[in-house]
């Protein structure tokens, strides 16, 4: 006859690397937040990937390792290269230099509530928040562990904007229905 193995209960953090590839997990101040990537969120993200300005990596949905925290910004951006994983690869460890978050209706709350103050406090300098409802860029810098909104870009504007301030970037991609 089988006899059950007792199993201690995974860490949220730790919990994220059991969860199929194809869902998003996150774990923030002890609790286990799993998505599903949007199709608009990648349909701009590709087309911004592409861009990416002299110095710097971009990746779209890396999972970061703050601490206990694992957050996944839609895109990341770090000057000087891309940054040095964890030995079993899942993770960075290394704060970015940059986050991008795409707003929807299933994750807007937990971006903008939870993540972003987390994103301030690991020290992370820029932020940008894409609404793509309401056609609107928001751009963020980090001041003494708080957003400070520094531009706000709608509809078809030309984005010239920190930390990219030399390259100029559309966000058309957003807008355009899935």
């Amino acid at each position: 006859m089988r006899q059950p193995i007792p199993h201690k209960p995974l860490d949220p953090h730790e919990e994220v690397q059991t969860l199929p590839h194809y869902l998003v997990g996150e774990a923030l101040n002890g609790v286990l937040y799993i998505s599903s990537p949007s199709v608009a969120r990648r349909k701009g993200l590709s087309s911004l990937l592409g861009r990416s300005p002299e110095g710097w990596w971009w990746t779209s949905e890396p999972r970061l390792l703050l601490g206990q925290d694992v957050l996944v910004p839609d895109l990341a951006g770090w000057v000087g290269g891309r940054p040095p994983t964890l030995p079993n690869g899942s993770f960075i460890d290394r704060a970015p230099d940059w986050i991008c978050e795409v707003l929807s209706p299933a994750t807007a709350k937990l971006d903008l509530a939870a993540k972003l103050p987390r994103y301030a406090r690991a020290g992370i300098h820029h932020a940008w928040v894409i609404n793509p409802v309401h056609h609107v860029l928001e751009v963020f810098r980090q001041e003494h562990e708080r957003w400070e909104l520094k531009n706000i870009f709608v509809d078809e504007d030309r984005v010239r904007a920190d930390p990219f301030g030399n390259v100029e970037l559309t966000l058309t991609p957003f807008w355009q229905p899935g």
